[in-house]
């Protein structure tokens, strides 16, 4: 059987998309985090070899999950018991994502409930898949990004890999990036702030195409704080696609120069401009990473494609294997701390305090402990919580399943004092810990909001945490997690019993 003209560009176009998403990545890896501007014009440093990025990781699981399971649909349970499966990822929303599914916690409230990360990139990075296999139809390739994101995000962060997905698939088609742009934005709500914000981005670069002007327009608007926002890495992209003329390696070096999540930014792109356009990738910028498929090792289970020509080949055949389902754009929900919420409730005991109890290195002893039920990890104390004094202490039981070495963060906006049974092991200042950009509430990166119990005594400690109400009057926004010391993972059970899932 002879090779169609369409099926010679279709695969020509799968290969760009992911070679494109191999070079991008490996561009920005090195500089993920930085809030730049920065000023690559190539690699920096060049590689010897391309590197591992969850960026793609991700995707080979569900590929490879997906076919050896036969699935012939795609829902977010399958793809949360792929993740159960195959993913160790400790970062961000993934850590999150990981403690809610061993709560018990299923379906979209899996990356709904309690997640302080839930509208970061990490869904975002996973659309071409899903664009792949939807060539041509970015109804339908909304529809898979939906019922991948919502495993581990909320909001805009579902948002954005509905938006890239339905974008990478119409590129298929080729045509006008602007049309293909306002094409894509039309299945998000007007009120997504990714919406709002790309729109912003396309007025203002077409009226100044200055990149560094619109930039900090953007970062001015919509930075809150964590480099990994979609948000402002989405639009990041667009803005690069926007101003790069067509040219690759320009393009997906503007993209990584914006800084933030650079890693993501670049593979976005390159993967994007690689289905849009397949011949765009120049030979330099292909050399010096080749064309193998590496993966990280907290990906395990999985047989990976050796190199681009297999992954092509696996891609056509999950697309085939998926074609007779639709799924469509479910509910998203918005991403906030968890409120009366039946799924999972921290036992916990709170106390105001002095000023001279919070600075002392004794945990509270004088101060009358109410007990109470805490909705999740993520509290929001509110002003009147504090009952006009301006310290404001929580107590909590907890328990250890092994004598191994484990960390206990707690991430606050506010000056924090940490005492593990009578003993202070942290005290944090608010303002200081707040002013770093890449410190957040999560155990790989909580830099001084984490402390570290390198010999457990014993199975059973009391955690008293302590909040002063900030200066600003705003509340207390704050996370508690107990965590691996070494791989960073969430033990979900260890901070306080779960009342409707006990330990066993």
């Amino acid at each position: 059987m002879s090779i169609t003209p369409y099926e010679t560009k279709m695969r020509a176009q799968l290969r760009a998309c992911w070679l494109g998403k191999n070079i991008g990545g490996t561009l920005g890896t090195p500089h993920e985090g930085n809030p730049g501007p920065l000023s690559l014009d190539f690699y920096s440093p060049v590689p010897d070899g391309v590197l591992p990025n969850d960026d793609l990781d991700l995707q080979l699981v569900w590929l490879y999950y997906l076919r050896a399971s036969a699935a012939t649909a795609v829902t977010p349970e399958i793809l949360a018991d792929a993740w159960k499966q195959h993913v160790r990822f400790p970062f961000d929303e993934y850590g999150y994502g990981l403690r809610n599914a061993a709560l018990g916690i299923t379906g979209p409230q899996r990356g709904s409930l309690d997640n302080w990360f839930g509208e970061g990139m990490g869904a975002a990075i996973r659309s071409e898949l899903w664009a792949c296999i939807c060539a041509g139809d970015p109804d339908r390739a909304a529809g898979f990004a939906w019922a991948d994101a919502v495993n581990d995000h909320a909001g805009d962060g579902v948002w954005a890999e509905v938006f890239l997905a339905a974008l990478q698939a119409a590129a298929f088609n080729g045509g006008d990036k602007l049309q293909l742009i306002h094409d894509a934005l039309r299945r998000l709500p007007a009120d997504s702030a990714t919406r709002r914000a790309i729109e912003y981005t396309i007025l203002h670069w077409s009226q100044s195409s200055d990149w560094k002007k619109v930039r900090a327009g953007i970062i001015a608007r919509y930075d809150n704080g964590n480099f990994t926002y979609a948000v402002l890495n989405v639009s990041f992209t667009i803005l690069a696609w926007l101003d790069g003329e067509d040219d690759f390696g320009k393009s997906i070096c503007l993209a990584v120069n914006c800084g933030y999540d650079t890693d993501c930014t670049g593979a976005t792109l390159g993967a994007l401009m690689g289905i849009h356009h397949p011949d765009c990738i120049p030979a330099n910028w292909l050399a010096p990473i080749g064309e193998a498929i590496v993966v990280s090792p907290e990906i395990v289970g999985i047989d990976a494609p050796a190199n681009i020509d297999e992954l092509v080949e696996q891609t056509l055949s999950l697309a085939q294997q998926l074609s007779g389902f639709s799924p469509e754009v479910g509910a998203v929900s918005i991403c906030q701390p968890a409120t009366n919420n039946p799924h999972f409730q921290l036992s916990a005991n709170f106390a105001t305090i002095s000023e001279e109890a919070f600075h002392s290195p004794r945990a509270p002893r004088d101060a009358t402990f109410i007990p109470f039920v805490q909705h999740g990890h993520w509290m929001r104390i509110g002003t009147e919580d504090f009952e006009d004094n301006d310290y404001l202490a929580f107590r909590y039981r907890l328990k250890l399943k092994s004598d191994a070495p484990f960390a206990i963060m707690t991430y606050a906006n506010s000056d924090a004092a940490v005492w593990l049974d009578d003993r202070l092991i942290n005290r944090i200042c608010g303002t200081t810990a707040q002013s770093h950009h890449y410190y957040s509430a999560s155990p790989h990166r909580a830099g001084p909001y984490l402390a570290v119990m390198d010999s457990p005594e014993k199975a059973e400690y009391v955690l008293t945490v302590a909040y002063k109400l900030p200066a600003s009057g705003k509340p207390v926004d704050t996370v508690i997690a107990v965590a691996d010391a070494k791989t960073h993972l969430w033990l979900p059970h260890a901070l306080v019993e779960c009342l409707e899932h006990p330990e066993s």
